[in-house]
């Protein structure tokens, strides 16, 4: 399954979408569009992979996503439990690059707002207190008429780029080999693994979901990602694992097992190999 390509139409008197998502649950899948988008989480969790990139996200969270990078946001499986009155909610703005007109950001003054957009293509994690900024700002264009929300969406990149108060996401080499050959070879599989990571996955079935056998399989994946197949694989997984210690509703031993690993000492290491501390570390730290 490749990621989709979604066309979101700014309305008549608008050169940009806004608009604030409610639903209890994301239900955008796994995709992809020539638009730049940033989105601030006002309330829910879950994991949001952003290219070869996996991490929470709860309320406040706010990323700005590069044209054609794929990304999806998941919600926790409380999100879909029956009779559940959990809510997702969002804030997100999808602007194309000459939005403004086609030479716009070419002008001299806009310079460290090309360079944040040229940073965009790996996604960016937007950080305090910059985010909190940009979060008001945010709420406050929903109220505005369309000429001001214009202006404020402007003056947001201006705070971006000058601030510099973001980090990188998804890896260069992520951003460098995601071509259209090697996309529709690695979407299937990624798109495989965001449904199945907690399960026992056998490297041989997912190298076929690439038409490729598990050696050649290896190298593609590495190539691709700057990471291997199981890397990849156990960090999705302990992203998860984070989660699910958040919540305080499992001990360690039950974490290990719904987040897809097979024997404690080997979730322990993964574990602090990614996290650079132990499950319990984190638990004594976050819970």
């Amino acid at each position: 399954m490749k990621p989709i390509l979604e066309k979101l139409t700014p309305e008549p008197e608008c050169s940009f979408v806004l608009q604030k998502d409610s639903f209890p649950y994301y239900p955008t899948p796994w995709h992809y569009h020539p638009e730049y988008e940033l989105v601030l989480v006002l309330q829910s969790t879950g994991k949001k992979i952003i290219g070869d990139h996996i991490s929470h996200f709860s309320g406040g969270d706010l990323v700005l996503i590069g044209p054609d990078l794929p990304h999806v946001y998941n919600n926790d499986p409380a999100y879909f439990e029956k009779d559940s009155k959990l809510r997702a909610e969002a804030i997100v703005i999808h602007f194309a690059e000459d939005f403004l007109g086609k030479s716009f950001f070419n002008l001299p003054e806009m310079a460290k707002v090309r360079k944040l957009m040229n940073a965009s293509k790996q996604g960016l994690q937007i950080q305090a207190p910059t985010g909190k900024a940009v979060a008001k700002s945010m709420e406050e264009m929903l109220h505005m008429p369309p000429a001001l929300r214009l202006t404020a969406l402007l003056d947001i990149l201006i705070l971006l780029a000058q601030s510099e108060k973001y980090s990188y996401l998804a890896s260069p080499g992520f951003v460098q080999n995601y071509g259209s050959a090697n996309a529709e070879r690695l979407d299937p599989v990624l798109a495989y693994l965001m449904q199945h990571f907690t399960e026992d996955i056998s490297l041989h079935e997912v190298a076929a979901r690439a038409n490729m056998s598990a050696q050649s399989f290896c190298r593609f994946f590495k190539h691709c990602t700057r990471k291997t197949f199981l890397t990849f694989l156990n960090e999705l997984r302990v992203g998860y694992a984070c989660r699910l210690i958040s919540d305080n509703r499992y001990n360690i031993s039950e974490v290990c097992y719904k987040s897809g690993f097979n024997n404690l000492s080997n979730f322990n290491r993964q574990f602090k190999r990614v996290m650079d501390k132990t499950p319990s570390e984190y638990k004594r730290e976050y819970v």
